[in-house]
């Protein structure tokens, strides 16, 4: 092949690429694929950003901020507005019950209610789909210390290394440690990923200590990706993703002022990194939302903070619903961190708490064990509402 020939066939090959779903396909100072895979469309955002989104019809999509509202009970509604002409998504979530239902609109402007208790999930998980193998991606609320190449979790050690509770930022167990062993009603394997300081994607929100998330789907697609020899016998109907980000991606971003589009990038990487498990065999999948980042003690109080809170906890529950729809034979939950939180923050002596919930110390009567990270008995109530969760859908 002549150099002209071939440059004119690299040429057409880039112009022929297409953007994967919720990728970037345009904007100020773009050189990438400018059209998106089938099923997406490539929708403005603003002059330096575009993105490849559920629905076939071009639109200029616009979202108001959200306000989430609290009570004395353990639910809460959410009421977003939404200007756009792609398929949207309804979701009602009751206390016994969750209906999802489509509908593709060509009015200018939707309004999506949906109200959560602490447990969100998608409907009808499959039947027979009791979970043994737990993959936990997260940040340092989510870090025990694990070490993919050391120790294995096993019946007699569920956390595999270091040995329960882990090396924890909690002073004590963490919501992994717990739900494996106090609140476990089957033998269930976990394999703790989290990274103290880790955010979604590093070009987007920095992590405090340089790693994100990517750094470990890598870790786990080395030593677990291929289930023929790893000895971990895990399949696409045993195992369970999760995935708990939120904290550090919105504390680092905090200065900026145009989260309303910015959160939906950070949300989007984390989709596509979600697909990176799901294309090496991952089905079932959990997301555990933000809790309130504006009433840790380094922020409190931070008003930018606590809005841009509800926006992320608001978006993540249409980019999950959103995610479901486009991969075949996926299902998951949403686990509400910030109504659980909400409710220990705002009666903690009814926890055996004491009442000073801005102060913090290694006194497990404290709430907060240091200015960004909560004691052992925040880690207690999120394990028992997340066993009860994977109860309700039928994985546990």
């Amino acid at each position: 092949m002549s150099l002209r020939l071939f440059l004119v066939s690299c040429l057409l090959a880039a112009s022929q690429a297409q953007q994967s779903a919720y990728g970037q396909c345009g904007g100020n100072g773009w050189t990438g694929p400018t059209t998106c895979v089938s099923g997406y469309t490539c929708v403005y955002q603003n002059d330096w950003y575009s993105q490849c989104v559920p629905g076939s019809a071009t639109a200029t999509t616009t979202r108001a901020t959200t306000t989430p509202t609290t009570s004395s009970s353990t639910s809460s509604s959410r009421t977003t507005s939404i200007s756009t002409t792609t398929t949207s998504t309804v979701r009602t979530t009751t206390a016994s019950t969750t209906t999802l239902s489509s509908r593709t609109t060509t009015t200018t402007s939707t309004t999506t209610t949906r109200t959560t208790t602490t447990s969100s999930s998608s409907p009808s998980p499959s039947s027979g789909s009791t979970i043994q193998h737990w993959f936990v991606f997260g940040d340092s609320y989510t870090y025990n210390g694990f070490n993919p190449w050391g120790t294995q979790p096993s019946t007699s050690n569920p956390l595999g290394n270091p040995a329960f509770p882990g090396d924890t930022t909690s002073g004590g167990a963490n919501y992994i440690g717990l739900a494996v062993t106090t609140y476990k009603k089957s033998d269930l394997f976990a394999y703790g990923f989290g990274i103290s300081g880790a955010t979604v994607d590093p070009a987007l929100a920095y992590p405090t200590q340089g790693r994100a998330l990517d750094v470990e789907i890598s870790m786990w697609i080395q030593q677990y990706s291929n289930r023929a020899t790893v000895g971990v016998p895990w399949t696409s109907d045993n195992t369970l993703f999760s995935l708990f980000f939120g904290v550090n991606d919105i504390t680092v971003t905090m200065a900026r002022t145009d989260m309303d589009t910015y959160t939906d990038k950070i949300l989007a990487s984390l989709m596509n990194q979600t697909n990176t498990l799901y294309s090496y065999g991952a089905r079932k999948f959990m997301f555990i939302n933000a809790p309130p980042v504006d009433r840790l003690p380094a922020v409190y109080g931070n008003a930018a903070i606590k809005t841009n809170v509800a926006r992320w906890n608001s978006r993540l529950l249409a980019f999950a619903a959103d995610f479901k729809n486009t991969h075949a034979g996926s299902s998951y939950v949403v686990y509400d961190t910030w109504t659980d939180y909400n409710k220990v923050l705002d009666n903690p002596t009814a926890y055996g708490l004491k009442s000073d919930v801005q102060g913090y110390g290694t006194d497990q009567t404290y709430f907060w064990r240091d200015a960004y990270h909560p004691n052992v008995k925040m880690h207690d109530v999120m394990a028992q509402a997340i066993s009860s969760l994977w109860q309700s859908v039928g994985w546990w």
